[in-house]
């Protein structure tokens, strides 16, 4: 009972935990600059001041004169040695997943991998690759439990398997290891 009783709680635990780390991580990050500034201090208000930054950042990102500002610093950092390996990095991935919805992962397939006749879950990462003139579909076959490490395979339509299950139960059951199952796996 006990165990079943830590269990049911630690995700909520370390959902509040992560909570209080970002927020106490941000509040005192922003303290330090208020400080600067004024002697006046209310514990809180750096995580306030700094999604009033966020939100702030985001309008100006969002007209003519915050892109031009963007390119321009995104040209500067592309510059600087080992900054621009780090800072492109996280932007390519964080463009990935904001700019183009339709290059997101939409299917959930099955695959022979890494034998044949042993069953891969993976998601359908693009319809359409050249490969040597031939057409074939990129798969990224991801790792449990951390399903931002995978493999990519370039398949041929008909070695693919269309699962009808959303990409986020996928998702869950590749999280959990696969103790988390879907009523039905039907393609």
């Amino acid at each position: 009972m006990f165990l079943r009783g830590l269990f049911t709680l630690l995700p909520l635990a370390v959902t509040f935990y992560l909570l209080f780390w970002l927020i106490s991580s941000l509040d005192s990050l922003v303290k330090q600059i208020i400080l600067l500034f004024t002697d006046f201090y209310i514990p809180g208000m750096g995580f306030i001041l700094a999604l009033v930054i966020i939100f702030t950042v985001g309008v100006l990102a969002s007209n003519f004169l915050g892109r031009w500002f963007i390119k321009i610093s995104e040209l500067i950092l592309s510059r600087v040695p080992i900054v621009k390996n780090i800072y492109g990095s996280i932007s390519d991935i964080q463009k990935t997943f904001t700019n183009n919805p339709k290059k997101r992962f939409t299917k959930v397939v099955l695959i022979d991998y890494p034998l044949k006749g042993t069953k891969s879950m993976g998601f359908i990462a693009s319809d359409e690759v050249l490969l040597n003139d031939d057409k074939r579909v990129s798969v990224f076959v991801p790792t449990t439990p951390n399903p931002t490490n995978g493999f990519l395979l370039f398949l041929n339509k008909e070695d693919i398997i269309l699962l009808d299950i959303p990409v986020d139960t996928a998702i869950k059951m590749i999280v959990s290891m696969g103790t988390y199952q879907p009523e039905r796996l039907t393609p």
